[in-house]
């Protein structure tokens, strides 16, 4: 049982090259022959970091230059890790027709997935980093980034794929988990700071796996390191995704084409 997940996960890598090419694809066909192209992508992330980083910075006396990149930077990350409430759910559902007539391995949509919400962030980034440049707040990567995307994509791939599982068997999974999403995109300090919280709410909240994903990126795209705290949390939530998808995987592979 467990062998077959491991050998799925294995031709899943294998065809790297197929799931990077449609990623690409998937991304790029809709903005053909338009002006600005797939720079239409950066337009939802600019447009909500600029307006919520005016009011939150209203609201916490905070001025444009110090608010901006800290919004901006957490709705970047956030937009790609949230692609396990969001899109996970629909991971074999939408690609129903596939599975029942190629014999693709199921991490094969993951995978595909996962990078497709990777280069949108790369896309994204290099807005970020231009609207920094502007507002004259650029700060070179701390180093500890090369070493947090991993980790995040782990993450994204274990609990997505959990999360493809509970959409294929609980169709009511595929509505109730973008409610989630959304529940997590107010609880988790994005657009607001968690010193501006008292010490029992704030030590809550930051045990709040999203947001610890988060951090391990976005401190180090604002040239710091994040907490020795993000770091733990955040491999222990990987650590512990990775087992529950190895078990549950193994277990329920055989019923996706089922399911779907």
């Amino acid at each position: 049982m467990f062998a077959k997940a491991i050998l799925d996960l294995k031709k899943g890598l294998a065809l790297y090259y197929v799931w990077a090419f449609q990623a690409y694809h998937d991304i790029t066909a809709k903005y053909k022959r338009t002006a600005l192209g797939t720079f239409w992508i950066a337009g939802g992330m600019v447009t909500t970091s600029v307006s919520l980083a005016i009011i939150f910075g209203a609201l916490f006396h905070q001025n444009l230059q110090e608010a901006l990149p800290y919004v901006m930077a957490g709705t970047l990350v956030f937009g790609m890790t949230s692609f396990v409430f969001f899109d996970g759910t629909e991971m074999f559902m939408s690609s129903g027709g596939i599975i029942k007539n190629h014999a693709y391995p199921f991490t094969f949509y993951a995978f595909h997935n996962v990078c497709k919400n990777f280069f949108l962030f790369l896309h994204n980034l290099l807005v970020f980093w231009a609207f920094m440049l502007v507002i004259g707040t650029f700060k070179v990567p701390h180093w500890s980034v090369i070493f947090a995307i991993p980790v995040v994509l782990v993450f994204m791939f274990t609990w997505g794929m959990l999360a493809g599982l509970l959409g294929a068997r609980f169709r009511d999974m595929r509505f109730g988990m973008p409610y989630i999403g959304q529940l997590f995109s107010m609880l988790t300090p994005i657009f607001w700071k968690t010193d501006t919280l008292p010490p029992k709410v704030k030590m809550i909240v930051e045990l709040n796996p999203v947001f610890d994903v988060i951090q391990i990126i976005r401190m180090p795209l604002l040239g710091q390191m994040a907490s020795n705290a993000a770091w733990t949390y955040s491999l222990c939530y990987t650590g512990l995704g990775l087992v529950l998808w190895f078990f549950f995987f193994s277990a329920l592979r055989r019923r996706i084409p089922f399911w779907v």
